[in-house]
């Protein structure tokens, strides 16, 4: 049985600790990167914007579950969502009519320039030397391939080194 929690006070426990920490990273992250965009996109729906731009009209809802570790039903809203804001479309394969592809419309692109923002991401990451950084991507790998385990998740592919489509005009 896991071991859970007891007692009145807070836990003081480094491993803990180190997961609060990283989610709070996490949050700052974002937050910073939603004011200098001045507008807001959820996380999810950032990772799926940008998931969908690489996978170039392939992407099915059925990856983008895997990779954001969302259920369908969730995966099918937080489309419905980006189809709404013409970030993304949605047709049906034409070999395979049970299979739904997404893709990323132009105004999605120009959004997913702004999410991606090499500028801002490069001056949180120039925090750390280069050799922290190597550590910080074995360790987050690390722990992605646990919780991947931990899920029984077969899915091991990583949208990390995969790069959207360069033939995409700049807004």
């Amino acid at each position: 049985m896991p071991e859970s929690f007891k007692g009145d006070s807070f836990p003081d426990d480094r491993q803990y600790n180190l997961w609060l920490l990283l989610s709070q990273t996490r949050s700052a992250i974002f937050r910073s990167r939603q004011k200098r965009m001045g507008s807001y996109l959820h996380p999810n729906q950032a990772l799926a914007l940008c998931t969908i731009w690489i996978y170039k009209g392939q992407a099915t809802p059925a990856i983008l579950a895997r990779i954001l570790f969302l259920e369908r039903h969730s995966v099918s809203e937080l489309i419905s969502r980006m189809v709404e804001k013409g970030l993304v479309t949605k047709t049906r394969d034409e070999k395979k009519k049970n299979i739904v592809r997404v893709d990323i419309t132009e105004k999605g692109r120009k959004v997913g320039r702004q999410v991606i923002q090499l500028d801002f991401i490069k001056s949180i990451f120039s925090m750390l030397t280069d050799e922290q950084q190597e550590q910080l991507q074995t360790s987050l790998q690390i722990l992605l391939t646990a919780a991947q385990k931990e899920m029984g998740s077969g899915f091991t592919e990583s949208i990390q080194g995969l790069k959207p489509d360069n033939n995409s005009k700049p807004a």
